[in-house]
């Protein structure tokens, strides 16, 4: 059994560490500058003679956050709030002055699509991949803890913002202004997230990149399944706010959700998720066919359109779109059927592509299979409509009906062209 003194000394640094809740309570709810709250917790939790480490500061201001979202009275009628519009950098993608998370498997290209992105942006371009870019031109800085530098070279490089000189070393270029990587890594201590406040004070509305969650938080004695991991990036993300900073992170995805929605695809908590303003989940189009290396792009945010995209990594940071997931869907099922036409239905569908392709979209009727095929039909009609209706139940070809001067209404048909 514990002695008196033991119990009595327990009591009181449980006391303590209630008091130091409450200051962060009150540091958060009074709107105390993010950077200075890590330091007045550390210079109280000296006066009740508590050490605090990194970890523990981050575990007590996500316990102040807790009780703060359970005391919230909310909003009241007849009173103004300060409610922005939603803007993008990238259209329905990337949005601007909020944080990104973009999730996905291990290799699937994250970090490349984003060097792309911010390629094309730095160079002036209006759209890439078929989305708008919005936003002008602007300082980057790149927290690329997760990755060597060699991987990140290979990236830059074609997005034009590095360059290998004539002695072989490589250059970074502007406006990339800053670049982490894992040899010299940055990870998320209240120092660093001061540095990257101050960068971003200097320097206002640059885009920040992260990459990934898991190195940012290395060594902080936090686990990602738990809550409490996601308080440097709320730390960070409500430091960058006053900058009109944009912060996109990038995460890896959880194996046995791969595939899921945006938000549940996000490996540990679902705390990192509930922090974006939007999510963009990428992941293989068809994850069993290895030699596949079309990428799926789909989308959660609060104030965006879903969006469905198939694209392709043609060369290291080079990107094209290949339409939507349904579109390449319903291609491969097109090709399926393709395959098991039986000799007629496989010619008549070549004589309509041809014909449609060499005249430029011109329609094909029964009577012209009739006239143009006549080894294979010999002059029935009645069997040409009837290899033309298959082929539309199969959803090759289609129909429609026109009025002709003199022959009155004939059905004419045309490939489907997807």
């Amino acid at each position: 059994m514990l002695k008196d003194n033991v119990i009595e000394s327990i009591e009181d640094d449980s006391k303590a560490f209630d008091r130091l809740v409450e200051m962060a309570v009150y540091l958060i709810t009074t709107n105390e500058p993010v950077i200075k709250r890590a330091g007045i917790l550390r210079n109280q939790a000296k006066m009740e003679s508590i050490p605090l480490s990194s970890k523990d500061v981050f575990l007590i201001l996500a316990k102040a956050r807790r009780d703060i979202e359970g005391i919230d009275e909310g909003e009241k009628p007849n009173v103004e709030l300060d409610v922005s519009e939603e803007s993008w950098l990238w259209d329905q993608l990337i949005t601007e002055a909020n944080l990104t998370l973009i999730v996905s498997m291990p290799k699937v290209g994250k970090s490349s699509l984003v060097g792309a992105f911010l390629g094309q942006l730095s160079s002036g371009s209006t759209e890439y991949l078929g989305k708008e870019i919005k936003g002008e031109k602007r300082s980057i800085y790149i927290v690329g803890s997760d990755q060597p530098l060699n991987d990140w070279v290979k990236i830059l490089i074609p997005a034009g913002l590095a360059e290998r000189t004539a002695s072989g070393k490589v250059i970074l270029k502007e406006p990339l202004k800053r670049l982490w990587h894992k040899g010299k890594p940055l990870h998320l201590t209240e120092e660093s997230i001061e540095l990257l406040y101050g960068l971003a004070k200097n320097d206002p509305n640059s885009i920040f990149v992260f990459d990934a969650f898991a190195s940012l938080i290395s060594g902080l004695g936090l686990d990602e399944n738990h809550a409490a991991s996601v308080e440097p990036i709320r730390m960070l993300t409500e430091a960058l706010a006053a900058t009109k900073a944009t912060p996109i992170l990038l995460h890896h995805a959880s194996g046995g959700n791969s595939g899921e929605r945006a938000v549940k695809a996000s490996r540990g908590t679902k705390a990192l998720p509930a922090e974006a303003s939007q999510i963009l989940e990428l992941d293989w189009l068809i994850p069993e066919d290895k030699h596949d290396n079309r990428v799926t792009i789909s989308s959660a945010g609060r104030n965006s359109t879903p969006v469905d995209m198939v694209i392709e990594q043609v060369d290291r940071a080079v990107w094209v779109n290949l339409g939507s997931k349904s579109e390449i869907a319903e291609n491969l099922r097109l090709e399926k059927v393709r395959e098991k036409l039986n000799d007629r239905q496989e010619l008549v569908l070549t004589f309509l592509e041809q014909r449609d392709e060499k005249n430029k979209g011109m329609f094909t009727t029964s009577q012209d299979l009739v006239e143009n095929l006549k080894s294979e039909f010999e002059g029935d009609n009645t069997k040409a409509l009837s290899t033309l209706n298959q082929l539309e139940n199969k959803k090759l070809i289609y129909s429609k009906y026109r009025n002709f001067e003199g022959k009155g209404k004939c059905r004419i048909f045309y490939p489907n062209k997807k």
